[in-house]
């Protein structure tokens, strides 16, 4: 069992580390640390039998519970002492033997319930099989080994649906000459797991420039019209604009009809007279299609492409054409195991001796590429005789016990993972149904939850990428959207695969969902809620919640009033009962300060806050106090320092879209990402020499003179560890990029706001890798100057980078660039590319550049479009 293994791991280390305050329980500590060690030896065989009887099933529950309060009990004491004696509170005696008594009371109750529990192993059977084994497959090197090389580098465009069922769907439907006026819908039917989404989404890719804007939005279970039609409009061009109409029409009523009618009327406004190719993925109900179609332009003389994936065959009725996925026959089934698990192999062949168990294991999967894809990816390595059976073992053991076969080998996949990877797949049950989860906020969390450990030199989002990519290789995990140079930048979790997490995440750790409809069913339950997540208007609820042992809070919350009325009006002694808490999520804050009661969150580790408001919010002088708080993420806030900055040790990542009043690096000496900053408060900071910070975001609202500029520049060049710097300015400024410093550490680049000529090579810093220009307004083409930038890999032109007609690569340019974006160009009406220009490039995008008509560009490089 996970909790228990973890909290044994947990003694065990701080008993290595032999933290000074923890001496006066430490023989305390060790006791409970063996008798957790020693229960663990009857959990494989009580894992067996629980299956079949519920007597075993409770003693398992039982002993998780204790394995979570022991860590309540053992934390709670290291936070009150921590943090009573960095107050200077802690010199009494008394008072210091006050938390002793008490935390070695608690030690002691937890001491009797689990010898209790082990005397109660005798009736029902439960026998001493040793150690529960971490999974093979789960060892540090294994997750290390993963981490070298990220299969879905590789393996991003493969799918495990047939080449036929693409091309029949575009010949016949999407691309059909006969069909060229109006609207035709397409639907793709059949059941979970068998591949609709990934036939889809080829088709959005093969199609992409094709069409005058394409979108795609999971529409799912937890449907919400206004939410659909929103996820939509975002993926237009002009975008920005249009969010900002949407607020306004938010802000102006309360009316849920209205508002749906206005959206409606936004996105039909939008398509009209364009050529459109839209993908509603995984439609459930006849509803949800009714709430939505009178948004997309019907009666119009230009070709429309409507793509619906649903598992509900009636939808395919108000379709002008219908495919059915099937499961893919045993051969095919085989060929998609192979390049499953021989993806490091370039022709994947099956050894003799493995050829029959691996078709036993494929036969099971009865032909759902899910099934299919996941349990090779189990079987990446080793290729060895006794790996396979085990798996075969596993599958057919768990499939005794399980109605369906798919999730019985997605429940296998999740247990032959690591400790480490089982708590990271578990926080993403925090994200809703079908949600686009950004891989930083992602990582954030695991940060903010304890999960990621430090490894020599390599940095804490090396190692969660890593754990990502773990995840992403084992297939439980899907991508979503890859940055220029390859990395994750959104990912998503197979509604499937959100079933076996939701249900892990509530029995391991005590995951509590609160939703409209469902607040007594979860008030109710018996189980301590250590993670809370409330929805919508269910906030009342919040004063219900045991907080003692809660970690996370997550409050998903439409109207910023409801919010702030709780927080202002909960009594402060409510508060504070969540000194465990380490996450924090708000959205739909209201306030201009922090409530005070956030003083006690000594154990808070994680920050989000989302208002929608524009005005200043005050951070206090006690934000110094949260000393274990290592992000704060406000990306929509603009906050404000005290005159007096409070040291925030602990803090690594600080980011909103303004932060004033910073005055010294001092009080953030360990914050590696720090934006947005204003020129003055960079001018005014000292201590910049010795700070850490490896990202900045930098913001200038004002004219400047060259002077300050070149003072700027000065500051900047004494941030040695800077790597990655964003300079932004309002649009109605120009200014020279003068300021730039020519730090030789510094490799990513962004600049946006106007400059009207692109800055000579020697203006950027001498080993720049990745350049982005946005909103630039470029006059002349940059091509020929940014070409000679010798050391450029990625380069993005996005939203008005450049004002000219075409683009010209000559010859020789851009010799290491590997990666070329170009987004929301309205003006380009060309590109050339001389012979031998961008000789390394792999990765072309081009989107939303409606007035481009021709391209002059070698053959190598149009089979990258």
């Amino acid at each position: 069992m996970e909790v228990v293994a973890s909290t044994v791991r947990l003694l065990a280390d701080l008993l290595l580390y032999k933290i000074n305050f923890l001496r006066a329980v430490e023989g305390r500590v060790e006791l409970l640390k063996d008798e957790l060690k020693r229960i663990q030896c009857f959990l494989k065989d009580a894992n067996q039998k629980q299956a079949d009887n519920e007597g075993v099933r409770n003693w398992i529950s039982e002993i998780r519970e204790v394995a979570l309060d022991s860590r309540d009990v053992i934390e709670m004491f290291i936070l009150k002492v921590e943090s009573k004696s960095r107050l200077g509170k802690f010199s009494t005696f008394p008072k210091h033997m006050h938390y002793v008594n008490k935390a070695g009371k608690e030690i002691d109750a937890i001491q009797e319930r689990l010898q209790a529990i082990h005397r109660s192993r005798l009736s029902y059977g439960i026998r001493d099989l040793g150690e529960e084994a971490e999974p093979v497959s789960g060892s540090g090197s294994r997750v290390e080994s993963w981490r070298r090389m990220p299969i879905w580098q590789k393996d991003q465009d493969f799918v495990g649906v047939r080449d036929d069922d693409m091309r029949k769907l575009l010949q016949e439907s999407i691309l059909d000459e006969g069909k060229r006026e109006g609207l035709s819908i397409a639907v793709v039917e059949g059941m979970a797991g068998i591949g609709k989404s990934t036939l889809a989404r080829k088709i959005y890719n093969v199609v992409s420039g094709r069409f005058d804007c394409r979108c795609w939005v999971v529409v799912s279970s937890g449907f919400d019209p206004r939410e659909t039609i929103k996820q939509l409009i975002m993926q237009l061009p002009k975008s920005a604009r249009l969010r900002d109409e949407i607020g306004k029409i938010e802000k102006s009523t309360k009316d849920e009809r209205y508002l749906l009618e206005k959206l409606q009327e936004m996105l039909h406004e939008q398509l009209k007279g364009k050529t459109y190719f839209i993908v509603l993925d995984d439609v459930w109900e006849i509803e949800h299609w009714e709430s939505l179609r009178y948004a997309f332009p019907d009666k119009q003389d230009k070709p429309s492409r409507l793509l619906i994936t649903t598992r509900n065959k009636t939808i395919t009725n108000y379709s002008n054409y219908a495919l059915e996925v099937k499961v893919l026959n045993l051969k095919q089934s085989w060929e998609l195991f192979l390049n499953k698990a021989f993806i490091h192999t370039k022709n994947p062949q099956c050894p003799k001796e493995l050829e029959p168990i691996g078709r036993e294991i494929v036969e099971k999967c009865n032909g759902l590429p899910l099934a299919i894809t996941v349990v090779g990816g189990l079987l990446v390595e080793p290729h060895t005789k006794r790996r396979w059976e085990e798996v075969l073992e596993q599958v057919n053991s768990h499939h005794r016990r399980a109605e369906s076969r798919i999730s019985t080998i997605l429940e296998l996949s999740y247990q032959n993972l690591s400790l480490e990877l089982k708590s990271c797949f578990l926080c993403l049950a925090c994200f809703k149904e079908d949600a686009n989860i950004p891989a930083k906020r992602l990582i954030h969390i695991w940060v903010g939850h304890g999960l990621i450990r430090p490894e020599g030199r390599r940095t804490v989002d090396d190692i969660a990428r890593g754990y990502l990519d773990e995840l992403i290789n084992r297939n439980m995990v899907q991508i979503k959207d890859l940055t220029l140079d390859d990395r994750v930048k959104n990912c998503h979790l197979h509604d499937l695969f959100r079933e076996v997490c939701l249900v892990k995440a509530k029995e391991e750790v005590g995951f509590h969902i609160i939703e409209k409809g469902k607040e007594k069913e979860a008030m109710m339950r018996t189980t301590k809620p250590r993670h809370h997540i409330v929805y919508g208007q269910n906030l009342d609820t919040l004063s219900r919640v045991q907080s003692h042992h809660l970690r996370s809070l997550f409050v998903i919350n439409s109207h910023s009033d409801g919010l702030n009325n709780v927080f202002v009006n909960t009594p402060f002694r409510f508060w504070k009962s969540f000194q465990l808490l380490e996450i924090l999520y708000l959205e739909g804050v209201g306030w201009r300060n922090f409530p005070h009661s956030f003083r006690s969150l000594i154990g808070l580790r994680y920050l989000r806050i989302r208002s929608g408001s524009f005005e200043r919010i005050q951070i206090p002088k006690w934000f110094g106090h949260l000393d274990k708080l290592e992000v704060i993420d406000a990306m929509s806030e603009n906050l404000e320092l005290p005159d007096a900055n409070p040291e925030m040790e602990g803090l690594r990542y600080f980011s909103a879209a303004r932060i004033h009043g910073l005055t010294t690096m001092q009080s953030l000496k360990h914050v590696e990402t720090l934006k947005y900053i204003g020129v003055d408060d960079l001018l005014r900071c000292t201590s910049l020499s010795t700070c850490s910070v490896r990202e900045l975001g930098l913001f200038l609202n004002h004219e400047i003179e060259s002077d300050v500029l070149k003072r700027a520049r000065a500051s900047l060049e004494n941030m040695k560890n800077l790597m990655k710097l964003q300079l932004m300015w309002d649009l109605s400024l120009s200014i020279e990029p003068s300021m730039i410093p020519l730090l030789a550490g510094l490799t990513k680049l962004k600049l946006r706001g106007g400059m009207r000529r692109c800055p000579d090579p020697c203006v950027f810093p001498p080993n720049l890798t990745h350049l982005t220009l946005v909103e630039t307004f470029l006059e002349e083409d940059p091509m020929t100057e940014l070409g000679n930038l010798p050391k450029l890999e990625y380069l993005k032109l996005t939203g008005y980078a450049c004002l000219g007609e075409r683009l010209r690569v000559l010859q020789g340019g851009f010799p290491n660039l590997k990666g070329l974006s170009i987004k929301d160009m309205y003006f380009l009406k060309g590109i050339d590319v001389e012979e031998g220009g961008m000789p390394q490039l792999k990765l072309l995008r081009i989107r939303h550049c409606p007035a481009l008509k021709t391209t002059n560009l070698p053959l190598r490089i149009i089979t990258l479009l």
